[in-house]
């Protein structure tokens, strides 16, 4: 798999190599492992584990090893950074941050299903690899955490919550797929955003597919659990957590194969951003220009 992501291009940090060849994908796979084997577990696609059981829609999976090189590549975490990541999945995206951040960093993993968050806490345990698995909503990102160096949300949002801002450190990097129209399947941008005075600039953008981000219908009694190390039995489902709507935007027109040409900015003020598009979501701007070629 590795060999394969370095020949696609889409893998070129040797640290990131390192971690990709030292964290087994398979612990956070079993039931793929036995149904497909070794060679299906590191195939280079994503790999569905949880659907709704009421629409059979996949609600939680591991994410393509390409997508997942590339956004790592564009998180830049080094040794002694604290790290937050938005949608735990199997813990095995927790599992390259650890490696990346170690030996003196912190990860943190956030997700909102209480079933997946203790899955990958048990397959994290197994591996020894020192990641805190917490149950909240990502959307409000992880306050006691704060200041942040680096910010990997693994679903994708039309949003960039004012949370996520201020507890990022002055400098630091925000990973997310941004979908920028109600039609995902074209415009989908993997944004890396470093953070400015009164909001985010891009550094880098790229073009994938995530599943939306999932905010619980209402507010919870107990916002945060950490189950790093809680039994299973003691955790159970608080709130329902319906899909986040689709909103449109102004960009329509820009081509999936564009999304790499785009400078996005998002502020938080009142005053739009002198960029060609603009639209007001929440309390923010997303503003976007199109580079030249």
């Amino acid at each position: 798999m590795v060999a394969h992501l370095r020949r696609r291009g889409y893998l070129r940090d040797r640290r990131i190599g390192r971690a990709f060849l030292e964290v087994p994908r398979e612990a956070f796979l079993p039931d793929e492992l036995s149904k497909v084997g070794l060679p299906g577990v590191y195939r280079d696609d994503a790999i569905v584990t949880r659907r709704d059981p009421a629409t059979r829609q996949p609600t939680s999976s591991s994410s393509q090893p390409a997508i997942m090189a590339v956004m790592l590549e564009m998180l830049d975490v080094q040794p002694g950074h604290r790290v937050l990541e938005i949608g735990a999945g199997t813990g095995y995206n927790a599992a390259l941050l650890r490696h990346l951040a170690d030996p003196d960093g912190l990860v943190v993993t956030v997700d909102l299903d209480v079933d997946a968050a203790l899955a990958a806490a048990r397959a994290l345990r197994g591996l020894h690899a020192r990641v805190h698995v917490v149950v909240a909503d990502g959307t409000r990102g992880l306050p006691g955490m704060a200041p942040v160096d680096r910010l990997e949300v693994t679903a994708s949002s039309d949003v960039v919550p004012r949370a996520w801002y201020e507890q990022l450190a002055v400098g630091a990097r925000l990973v997310m797929p941004l979908r920028l129209s109600e039609a995902a399947d074209r415009v989908h941008a993997v944004t890396a955003f470093v953070k400015v005075d009164g909001g985010f600039d891009s550094v880098a953008v790229t073009s994938g597919g995530f599943m939306p981000l999932r905010r619980p219908a209402a507010e919870s009694p107990e916002p945060e659990r950490d189950v790093t190390t809680a039994p299973p039995l003691t955790i159970t489902p608080v709130w329902p957590v319906p899909e986040q709507p689709l909103r449109r935007g102004p960009w329509t027109d820009i081509a999936r194969d564009d999304v790499s040409r785009l400078r996005i900015v998002v502020r938080y003020e009142e005053r739009r951003p002198r960029t060609r598009w603009a639209v007001r979501r929440d309390d923010h701007w997303i503003g976007i220009d199109k580079l030249l070629a």
